[in-house]
């Protein structure tokens, strides 16, 4: 009997691959007599018959069993009676081998005179033609038509192709496609759709661009990519539904066609756009099933390498909260190295964001797992030594540094207990060294974003010691740094969802929410109106208290000895406030022995500290000190340039000294902008006859007379301003020349040229603020070629504020100095600013000090280029 069935089965072998080639020979046969009438024939049944038997044949994909009337138009192809199965293997072999030659047939043949022979009556011709592309194989018809598009002229036939394309796209055959790219095939056929993937997906994600290139103003609204990417988010969800429906009932699938597709997508520019439509739902299915959750976790990762970046930025600026990021990626952290490398390395380091959502969504998907939290203090150390980096403080811009400060608390706030213990003695020495860069340099904010880590990250590390404590102003971006050391909540997924815009699948069942009534209870009752009309305060009115004066315990002091004497009251502050606040209004009385203890004055509010925390203490020491300066310039302004160079002050002492000088030279060089405080006037002043009422002064009577006597042919010319001599003029060396003589020689408590770079800035820009006050004087042309020669050494210094205070000092030679002198005198030392102005722009690594720099060029050559004309004129 075994002998027996050797030989039947081979013959049984031998016979079907026999009938496979009568089929396709058969197949072969038929194709051609259908191309032969769709190309030459006259008679309009002919054409009918054969685009009925073509639709037949690719109908039968669609049924069970194919039915008697699609076999009787077959008839005249096929003669002879056949099975179902064998009607299917014709049905197969057809669209893998016959489809796109009778497709490219059928295009080439559309034309106005071809598509009106296909009518007929009833069912037509135009209605097996759009069936041929509606129900064959969607890829095939998908690529036939689009290359017919990009190929042709506008004419008949591209117009039909596009309408064919439309139908396509809005008869749901796209997720036809998507699903035969997922589903499991036979090896032969996987293979044929595996060689197609590339073209395939390049097409599906760039048709709406190519589409606009084609068809230009012409273009269809469902080719606009608003429109385009919803179709395919809507196909996309349509073939996970089925995917997760295939997975359910234990069979295998493959989902690698689509996340490449959702890559491409992705880097073609269109990610906002489909994860628009597509995130909403996703959460929401994946937070309710795990199978979803490893659905989302293959499509978002699965795709190639290079769109892991677009797809990762897209999903951390459109999740609304970190505890969904573990739903959508999983561990993929930790098995895919370029994932790893994107979300603890380049989106943290090498780029920013201003949407905080972004660190919290990243850093709390790696802290949100234990698998995962591991990465937080490495990471957090990370950024702390990139943070720490005195070298990057100076070359990155503010908006990155205050990227990575952010991250360092988000980080801070995510760290767990048992990472503390591990790595609390290096994170507290990067943290120390970090503290001391920032709070060396002379940027305010960003000696803020110093403070604000220092004290966070000391209590959280060391609770039990006391924490740092920082004295800055609080300010929006304080607080918002501040409220990142909390751990955002679940807003919940009802929330989440009805903030999204959710994606409406006509396939899908809608889900159901239950929605909470008014059953809660109130926080608080509401009071009554009764209540409310007793509690109302609207009916009275506030106070005027605009003219109250300050209740002070001792008398102001009138006499400005006593003031001095009241400021060195140390035991009293009361005095010492009241003393403060009159200091300005006796000096600017001009008391005759002014001159006199000008100098011991200026003493006492340089070295007065503020010790009882007296309200606006600075501006009133500064007025003091500035109206000493004005009154009695020669004396004071050599006192202050003397003690600048002291060793007995520190840095805000000297800081106050420049800002004094700074001050007092422009109100010096300002007309009529005397701050003089006039005497009080007393009872027993005498008052001029003039201003007595119902009195008139004689001279303005008979003016009054002459004017109404007087004919005038011409209006009275304005009266010139009035003049007033520059006060500045003869004093102006004092300010300026004994701040340069010793700038270079390093002392124990300042070192100018060494750290107290900030303080070098000031002195430069002290400098140069006087010259300005010195412009239009005899002194103002040498006093500006030694600022240029004084600059000119620290040019190329490593601190951007200095080279920038430099530049602005150049600047201000330009303003001050006459054009003809800086085309003449000056013009040496100007030519050799230009040039270094131009390596600034072209090769300085801060964009401030480009930017400051170009503009300094363009004014130099407006001046210069007005100079000119003018000598032309």
């Amino acid at each position: 009997m075994l002998e027996l069935m050797g030989p039947a089965g081979e013959s049984s072998t031998m016979s079907g691959k026999d009938q496979g080639i009568k089929i396709k020979a058969q197949l072969h046969c038929a194709v051609l007599k259908w191309k032969q009438a769709l190309r030459s024939s006259r008679n309009e049944s002919e054409v009918t018959s054969a685009l009925g038997a073509i639709n037949s044949l690719l109908s039968s994909a669609k049924s069970v069993s194919i039915t008697e009337g699609q076999q009787r138009s077959l008839k005249d192809a096929f003669p002879g009676e056949r099975t179902d199965t064998e009607w299917r293997r014709f049905q197969e072999e057809f669209a893998k081998s016959q489809y796109i030659s009778l497709g490219q047939c059928i295009i080439e043949q559309l034309s106005l005179d071809w598509f009106s022979k296909s009518g007929h009556s009833g069912r037509d011709g135009r209605s097996f033609l759009e069936e041929f592309f509606l129900v064959g194989p969607p890829h095939d018809a998908v690529m036939l038509l689009c290359s017919s598009v990009y190929e042709s002229s506008p004419s008949f036939k591209r117009n039909q192709c596009l309408s064919y394309l439309e139908r396509l796209l809005q008869s749901g055959r796209i997720a036809d496609l998507f699903w035969d790219q997922c589903r499991d095939q036979d090896r032969i056929y996987s293979v044929r759709i595996t060689a197609t993937w590339d073209k395939l997906i390049n097409l599906l994600a760039s048709l709406p661009d190519k589409m606009a290139n084609t068809l230009k103003t012409e273009n269809w609204d469902v080719f606009l990519p608003q429109q385009y990417f919803k179709t395919i988010a809507q196909d996309l969800l349509r073939t996970l539904h089925r995917v997760h429906q295939h997975i359910s009932d234990s069979k295998d699938c493959s989902l690698v066609f689509v996340s490449h597709l959702l890559g491409k997508v992705c880097l073609c520019g269109h990610s906002a756009t489909i994860f628009d439509l597509l995130l909403p739902p996703l959460l929401k299915l994946s937070s309710e099933d795990f199978i979803w959750s490893r659905i989302c976790v293959r499509l978002l990762a699965g795709g190639p390498e290079r769109s892991l970046e677009v797809i990762l930025d897209c999903i951390l600026r459109k999740v609304p909260w970190y505890g969904h990021m573990s739903r959508l990626l999983g561990d993929t952290v930790l098995n895919n190295q370029k994932v790893k490398f994107l979300l603890t390395n380049k989106f943290l380091l090498l780029r920013y964001s201003g949407n905080d959502l972004v660190l919290q969504n990243l850093i709390g998907y790696l802290a949100d797992s234990p698998s995962r939290a591991t990465l937080v203090p490495t990471v957090l150390s990370m950024i702390l030594e990139a943070w720490s980096d005195g070298s990057a403080l100076k070359h990155t811009s503010y908006e990155q540094h205050l990227y990575i400060t952010k991250a360092i608390l988000i980080c801070t706030a995510h760290l767990r207990q048992k990472a503390i213990d591990e790595h609390k003695d290096a994170l507290l020495h990067i943290v120390m060294r970090g503290m001391q860069a920032h709070l060396n340099t002379p940027i305010a904010r960003l000696r803020t974003l110093g403070m604000v880590v220092g004290e966070s990250l000391s209590k959280k590390l060391t609770p039990e010691v006391a924490a740092l404590s920082f004295e800055y102003q609080s300010d929006d971006t304080s607080a918002s740094l501040l409220a990142l050391l909390t751990v955002p909540e679940d807003p919940g997924l009802d929330s989440i969802i009805g903030n999204l815009k959710e994606l409406e699948l006509g396939s899908s069942q809608g889900d159901t929410t239950d929605n909470d009534g008014d059953g809660g209870k109130p926080l608080r009752d509401v009071s009554s109106p009764a209540e409310e009309e007793l509690d109302s305060d609207d009916d009275l009115e506030p106070c005027d208290m605009s003219g109250d004066t300050k209740v002070t315990k001792v008398k102001e002091p009138v006499y400005i000895r006593d003031c001095m004497e009241g400021l060195l009251a140390r035991d009293n502050p009361d005095l010492v406030e009241a003393s403060l606040r009159v200091a300005e209004k006796l000096i600017r009385k001009k008391p005759d022995n002014l001159s006199e203890v000008a100098v011991e004055f200026s003493k006492i509010l340089l070295h007065l500290e503020d010790s009882y925390h007296t309200e606006k203490f600075t501006d009133l020491k500064m007025s003091g000190l500035r109206a000493l300066t004005v009154l009695c310039p020669v004396k004071v302004a050599t006192y202050m340039t003397e003690q600048f160079y002291d060793r007995n002050y520190n840095i805000r002492q000297r800081i106050d000294m420049l800002e004094v000088l700074s001050g007092a030279a422009q109100e010096l060089s300002s007309p009529g902008a005397s701050r003089d405080v006039s005497p009080d006037p007393t009872a027993d002043q005498l008052i001029p006859i003039n201003q007595i009422p119902g009195t008139e002064n004689w001279r303005e009577i008979v003016q009054k007379r002459i004017d109404s006597k007087t004919r005038r042919f011409a209006s009275a010319s304005k009266g010139s301003p009035d003049s007033s001599a520059n006060r500045f003029a003869p004093v102006a060396g004092h300010f300026f020349f004994p701040l340069m003589k010793t700038y270079d020689s390093p002392m124990n408590t300042m070192n100018l040229l060494g750290g107290d770079f900030f303080l070098l800035g000031r002195l430069v820009h002290t400098l140069a603020m006087v010259l300005h006050a010195a412009q239009n004087t005899m002194i103002c042309r040498q006093m500006a070629k030694s600022l240029l020669e004084f600059i000119w050494v620290i040019r190329y210094h490593t601190e951007p504020y200095v080279r920038q205070v430099v530049m602005f000092a150049v600047a201000m030679v330009i303003i001050s100095v006459p054009p003809h002198t800086v085309t003449t005198d000056l013009q040496g030392d100007l030519i050799e600013c230009q040039m270094w102005l131009e390596d600034i722009v072209e090769r300085d690594p801060e964009p401030e000090c480009k930017k400051q720099a170009a503009e300094t060029i363009l004014l130099l050559q407006q001046t210069i280029n007005k100079e000119l004309k003018d000598g032309e004129g």
